[in-house]
């Protein structure tokens, strides 16, 4: 119940930004319109794990493609959904979230800031232990939040190429091994025994494409 709380608070904040933002509207005539926008980003993991008395460097790899559908409101806000894959080190997601988009201009370059703000679905996990850390990570599915700050270049009428610093936060899962005792084999080479939920932070660049 809390989860679907939260979702339904952020979808109506944005709905709001949205509306609110309408006041904002150009001199000259504008017709609203629904926007595609396809993208692509190179994001590495930043700071360390902490689980069972061992801290670990996120030193993970991120790519992720994804498509989204908006409705442009004016030439400042758009709102609409999300949906990318998101391909870890042996493991992957599948990310649906809602989006906020804001353009704080309307020229020919004009700085650009958006938000996801979702679910990720598991879509496979490497079931055996990574070699040199001994650990599986992001087994389980979780909430995703995807920002970026970036700016938006008009190639010609109804396209646009954006550039971005790009973050995203996963929360999920690592799964680790304690040792037992009265063992005489290392049961950390092909499986876990320990799972602790935790926070994975990665930043990057982002580069897309916008047209309708």
């Amino acid at each position: 119940m809390k989860k679907v709380f939260i979702f339904s608070a952020i979808l109506s904040l944005c709905t709001f930004m949205g509306l609110s933002a309408q006041n904002m509207m150009h001199t000259k005539h504008y017709n609203s319109h629904f926007v595609y926008q396809t993208g692509i980003a190179f994001n590495a993991g930043v700071g360390d794990l902490e689980f069972g008395g061992r801290h670990l460097a996120n030193k993970l790899p991120n790519f992720c493609v994804d498509q989204e559908l908006a409705f442009q409101f004016n030439p400042y806000v758009d709102l609409g959904v999300d949906l990318g894959l998101n391909i870890w080190k042996k493991t992957a997601f599948i990310p649906v979230a809602v989006h906020l988009g804001i353009d704080f201009m309307d020229y020919f370059v004009t700085p650009h800031w958006y938000l996801n703000a979702g679910y990720s679905f598991k879509w496979y996990v490497s079931s055996k232990p990574e070699k040199m850390t001994k650990v599986i990570y992001g087994a389980k599915p979780g909430w995703y939040i995807n920002s970026g700050i970036g700016a938006k270049v008009r190639i010609k009428d109804q396209l646009y190429i954006m550039f971005a610093a790009d973050y995203k936060m996963q929360y999920s899962t690592i799964q680790y091994s304690v040792e037992e005792h009265n063992t005489d084999f290392d049961y950390s080479q092909v499986t876990t025994n320990r799972t602790k939920n935790m926070f994975y932070h990665f930043v990057g660049v982002k580069i897309a494409l916008l047209y309708w």
